[in-house]
Parts: structure tokens; sequence; C-alpha cells
């Protein structure tokens, strides 16, 4: 009978063990391509539905695998459902109608992982394949990113990974690649006029089109907003249009610099006129400090009437160019100094034969 109860036991203590040892250790990913542009305007709604207790994300919270759970986050995901509990607009001006859901999801998410471990993914949970290929001396921004936006919106200290997950390689369009490359470029040519923050939010930006599930179209979208946000970016340092009417032969001509980066530039200024009716003297280096205006004179001088244009190129202190070339219009309404000794040579001679002819006339009628 004794060992009949301690079979039994024995039975019961496995079949209640077996399950739990099978599950000691849980790893739990939450990870999503963004829904967002730089803007924060959301691509689509997709989000509300995952974020239901039925969904791919609600489950994870709502349901979770049982366990010792370590639970890997990426923070882009959080900061988006995040803006979602706020009024947020979609393209097209439509508004959001995920509210409430992202509050229940939030809250918990909150709730279920308060005493578990959880790591950071990368920022953005780009795809190591990709950064490692294009900017691989980026990858530990994207680690440190993850991790300190992770521990700053959940509101607890959070780990950080060592390593990318898992390496995935996919298909990018070329245009998406040249948009990436154009940023990085870009910000490499201006990161010295901006705060720390502003460049870890373009450079997030830049790895956002590269998460592993992004859908070609949502990619695609993406791209042209990394194109248009690095225009953007170029464009702080920037002349201001404008068009010249030009009447005396000697003038400086003020054009207006703009600086909307924070930090102070050097610059200098390259002006080229477009035919030989007008000379341009030098303009010396440029300080202009950060979200400021400045006037910059230019110094002319007009060979002949007519028109012209005057074309201006900004370059930094390492001689890169800045922002966009600007073409300015110019109306000479001059006469210059060769003209007028001209005009005045001409009328001295015709006073000369004028006085000629009427001496000759008076000396016929005496004879």
């Amino acid at each position: 009978m004794k060992r009949l109860i301690g079979t039994v036991f024995i039975f019961a203590f496995a079949i209640i063990a077996t399950p739990v040892a099978n599950a000691s250790n849980v790893d739990v990913t939450i990870t999503e391509p963004t829904h967002r542009q730089s803007d924060g305007v959301f691509i689509d709604d997709g989000l509300v539905s995952l974020l239901t207790f039925d969904g791919r994300l609600g489950k994870l919270v709502f349901d979770p695998p049982r366990g010792d759970r370590t639970w890997f986050i990426d923070a882009q995901l959080i900061e988006e459902v995040k803006a979602m509990t706020e009024k947020y607009v979609l393209l097209g001006a439509k508004e959001g109608t995920g509210s409430e859901v992202a509050k229940s999801w939030l809250s918990q998410l909150d709730a279920i992982t308060r005493g578990d471990h959880i790591s950071a993914l990368p920022y953005g949970d780009p795809s190591d394949y990709w950064i490692s290929k294009l900017v691989p001396s980026q990858k530990n921004f994207y680690l440190e990113l993850g991790a300190k936006r992770l521990t700053a919106v959940l509101g607890r200290q959070v780990s950080q990974l060592t390593n990318f997950p898992i390496s995935r390689s996919f298909a990018v369009e070329s245009s998406t690649l040249q948009a990436f490359y154009k940023a990085q470029s870009i910000l490499k040519l201006n990161s010295e006029y901006m705060k720390p923050d502003e460049i870890e939010r373009f450079q997030a930006l830049c790895g956002s089109v590269f998460h592993p599930d992004l859908p070609s179209r949502h990619r695609t979208i993406l791209g042209f907003d990394l194109t248009t946000s690095t225009q953007r970016l170029s464009n702080r340092i920037r002349l201001a249009p404008g068009r010249f009417t030009v009447t005396s032969t000697k003038q400086k001509l003020p054009i207006t610099l703009i600086n909307d980066f924070p930090n102070p530039a050097k610059v200098s200024i390259n002006v080229e006129a477009s035919n030989g009716k007008v000379f341009v003297s030098s303009v010396p280096q440029i300080a202009v400090n950060g979200n400021s205006k400045l006037q910059v004179m230019i110094p002319v001088e007009v060979i002949a009437s007519g028109k012209s244009s005057l074309v201006v190129t900004i370059y930094s202190d390492k001689n890169k160019v800045l922002g966009s070339k600007v073409s300015y219009p110019v109306t000479l309404k001059v006469i210059s100094p060769i003209a007028t000794w001209i005009t005045t040579g001409a009328g001295v001679i015709l006073f000369i034969s004028a006085l000629i002819k009427s001496f000759r006339r008076i000396r016929r009628k005496q004879t």
C-alpha cells in the first residue's frame, strides 16, 4: 500500500512539475515596425487591432506564457503606443481611433512585466544585416538608444543587449537605400550644428526603414519621408530668396543668411555672376549664431546695363556645400564710366563739329 501511495505521489508530482520545468525560462519579444512618419502622423491605424486582447501584441500581455519571463521590448513601439493614448492623426488628416485600446495595453504591459526582467531591443529593431552592411559604426548607437529610451518610457531600469538579435536579410528598393545614404551624408555634414537629441532622433529615423517585418509599401512611404526630412535638415542653413535692381556703378547688395540650427556656424559665401555685365568682390568668412538671421553685403561693380544674376553658394568651414544654391536676378540700370566717357566724347565732337560748320557759314557770307 505504501509503495502504491508513493508511486501515485511521484506520478502526481511529475505531472505538476513537468510543465513548470518546461516553462521555467520564457522569452517574450514585443516589436512591431513603425507606423509613424517623422512628423508624428501615423501611416495607418493598424496598431489598434494588434493591441486588442486577441491581437498579436495584445495576446503577449493579456495572456502571456507562464514561467520565468524575460521581455525583449522595442522602445519605439512603446513610444508610438503612448502617442496613441492622446489625440493622434492619420495620413489624410483622419483622426485615430485607438486611444482607449492603447491605454489598456500599456496598463497591462506595466502590470504583467512588474518583477520580470526586461531587455531593450535596438531602437526601432532594425535588421542587423542592413545596419552591419550600411553603417556598422552605428550598431552601438541603436543598442544604447534602445535601452535609454525604453528606460525613460517605462520608468524603470532595463538591460541593454550586447548585440543585435538574429539577423535577417531582405530586399530593399534602391530608392530607399539612396535615401538612407543621402541622409547619412547630410547628417554628417550638419551634426556639428545640432544638439545631441536632434542627432539621435534623425539617426533613429534612418534606422526605422530597416525593420525586417516592415511591409514594402510602408517601407517606400518611410523612404520618401526620410528624403523629405533630409531635405529639411539640409536647408536649415540657407539663403533667403530675393531680387535686386542696381542703379549705381558700385553698390553693396544685401542677402539674408539664415541658421535654424541651435549652434553657431562659420561659413563662407561664393558669388558668381552669370555674365560679364557685373563683377563681384569676394566676401570674408561669416559667423552666424544659432537660430538667427544675418544680413551679408555683397560688393558689386556694374560694367553695363541690362540683365544678370548672382548665383550664391554657402560653404562650411570644412569647404563643404551647405544647403542649396540660390540665384538672385539682377536688373542693371547704370551708365558705366566707359559708356559715360563715350557719350560725353561724342557730345563734345558733335558740339565742335557744329561750331566748325557755323564758322564756315559765317566766312562764306563775308566773302
